[in-house]
């Protein structure tokens, strides 16, 4: 699937579907990169991602770490993601 950049790009059933998972997971608690495409985390236990090794959607400043507070979710195009503490479960896109 080609990448798109809203979710207002996919049909009801894509997006319902993407907002459920039904992509799969990956569990990932080391600091290797781990390849998507993701379209959210949810972290596990507090976590850093470093942005630096990453390669996202993000716009604007983007610091070269940021944390995810455990049970957090965040939303987003993921291609790839590399922790430096903590874990997260990553669904794929």
């Amino acid at each position: 699937m080609a990448f798109k950049k809203s979710l207002h790009n996919f049909t009801v059933v894509e997006a319902q579907n993407l907002a459920l998972g039904q992509a799969g997971a990956v569990i990932i608690d080391g600091t290797d990169e781990i390849t998507g495409p993701f379209i959210a985390i949810t972290a596990l236990s507090a976590a850093v991602v470093d942005t630096s090794e990453c390669t996202t959607n993000l716009s604007g400043t983007v610091p070269a770490t940021f944390p995810i507070p455990v049970g957090t979710t965040i939303y987003g195009q993921f291609d790839s993601i590399e922790l430096d503490s903590g874990s997260v479960i990553a669904y794929y896109k």
